[in-house]
């Protein structure tokens, strides 16, 4: 007999002269009986999918293969395009070990050994992945269980951040860019992604505010609009650097920064053409592009922002900013500390919070 989480039996296994049989209800409640099995390990596999038909109803889907899923989950995501490129490259590696088996044949030590056979740098995204596109199965009520959730998945140690050193270090790589150079000053000052500043028009900026509007980010030859209830579209403080460096860009056109021969900029050639050299002409060490937004990061941390402001005007989880740049705030418990005491200290806060526990308790004992 199969119980479920202590509710009524909802099928039974019973031996017959020829074999074995199962007797369940249906997702409508109609009984159901099937015979013929050979043994009683294949009667009770039927029951069980038979069950979980049950309860998850016509959705349910395990024949679907990972491939296929994969290919849905992405057509309906709508994070950033580099999130989405990124989502792609991981799940290929999912694809590439398990083919074309269907999602309910996916178990735990199948997962654990593919995630072992991985570069050890790829394993947490790869599977990071991997659990995603599951967790949007079972929500879709296709599976029941995500497998992937059942086998750990430790961070591997992140590359140490290589952030720049100061506003003089970013001037001088903004001189050897020329018309790019107010590219990177946008970047450092707003944490933006690099993509994020590609797709921006002079529509999303308002000089008088002081304020750009994150609406859409261009990668991989795409421009992608965020919608209005996504995280990512979000209003960014522009530093007093920042409107400097906007008002020095001509605004002849709707791009906010556009390519040389117009258009948008492609990240890998501006990579190529522009970014290397003008760093090597600057003198300065090597860095990533994406090294513009941890320098914000940086910046934004050492200069007394919390966490839960940097994640919103970075457009990223908690989560991701603790794991990321926690590391990096350590004066924080001593600037915690001096906002508390000049707190009390305007406030009287601390003798009359004192002073009210004192008369609640004399009043008590008088009572």
């Amino acid at each position: 007999m199969t119980r479920r989480h202590g509710q009524a039996r909802t099928g039974e296994i019973k031996r017959t002269p020829t074999g074995w049989a199962i007797r369940y209800r249906d997702g409508r409640g109609i009984r159901r009986q099937r015979s013929g099995f050979r043994t009683k390990a294949e009667a009770k596999h039927v029951l069980d999918d038979e069950l979980r038909k049950a309860r998850l109803g016509p959705l349910y889907q395990p024949e679907v293969t990972l491939q296929q899923l994969i290919d849905i989950f992405l057509r309906q995501y709508e994070g950033a395009p580099s999130s989405r490129s990124r989502l792609d490259q991981y799940l290929g590696k999912a694809t590439g070990y398990f083919g074309e088996q269907p999602i309910g044949s996916l178990d735990a030590l199948a997962i654990a050994e593919w995630r072992a056979s991985l570069p050890e740098k790829m394993r947490h995204g790869a599977h990071t992945a991997l659990r995603q596109v599951l967790g949007a199965a079972v929500r879709w009520r296709w599976i029941e269980h995500n497998v992937a959730t059942d086998v750990k998945n430790p961070v591997h140690p992140r590359e140490e951040l290589t952030p720049f050193e100061s506003w003089e270090e970013v001037d001088a790589l903004a001189r050897e860019l020329g018309p790019f150079g107010p590219l990177v000053v946008f970047c450092v000052g707003t944490g933006v992604r690099p993509e994020e500043a590609f797709g921006a028009g002079w529509n999303d900026v308002d000089l008088d505010g002081g304020v750009f509007t994150v609406r859409r980010a261009f990668a991989k030859g795409r421009l992608k609009s965020y919608t209005k209830t996504e995280r990512s579209r979000r209003r960014v403080p522009l530093r007093a650097k920042v409107l400097d460096a906007l008002d020095r860009l001509p605004q002849a056109g709707a791009i906010l920064f556009p390519a040389s021969g117009g258009g948008r900029i492609n990240i890998d050639n501006f990579r190529a053409r522009e970014w290397m050299p003008a760093l090597r002409a600057a003198g300065l060490p090597h860095r990533r592009i994406y090294d513009m937004r941890h320098t914000f990061a940086t910046w934004s941390l050492a200069a007394g922002m919390n966490i839960f402001t940097l994640a919103r005007r970075m457009g990223t989880s908690l989560q991701m900013i603790d794991a990321t740049y926690g590391h990096l705030a350590q004066d924080a418990e001593d600037q915690d500390r001096a906002l508390l005491d000049a707190y009390d200290s305007q406030n009287g806060t601390a003798g009359h919070v004192v002073g009210t526990i004192a008369d609640a308790t004399s009043t008590s004992d008088d009572a």
